[in-house]
């Protein structure tokens, strides 16, 4: 069953998009190796939660924004980023419905 959801906004030629993401929690099986096969990424890497969330926190240009909006609803729903942390509120109100621009 749906484990999250993801609501966004971009700019495209045609004027204001949305889209709503909803996501998956599957663990996958140890030598699974993933396939670009459809253009959309260069590479998949193998990271912890806390690796994938330092990454967008200091490199997020390397993501595409949907992949970082799906991985910080995964990392807030089990607890990789607190409560206490300044940005958790912003991303809570944000993420689950929230519409970022």
């Amino acid at each position: 069953h749906a484990a999250g959801m993801v609501a966004y906004r971009y700019a495209t030629r045609k004027g204001l998009s949305t889209k709503v993401l909803v996501a998956f929690d599957l663990e996958m099986p140890d030598g699974l190796v993933p396939v670009c096969s459809d253009g959309e990424v260069e590479e998949f890497r193998l990271m912890t939660v806390d690796e994938a969330v330092d990454s967008i926190r200091h490199s997020l240009p390397l993501w595409k924004p949907n992949s970082a909006l799906v991985m910080l609803d995964f990392a807030m729903r089990n607890g990789f980023i607190s409560p206490d942390e300044p940005c958790f509120m912003e991303l809570a109100r944000g993420l689950p419905g929230g519409l970022i621009a």
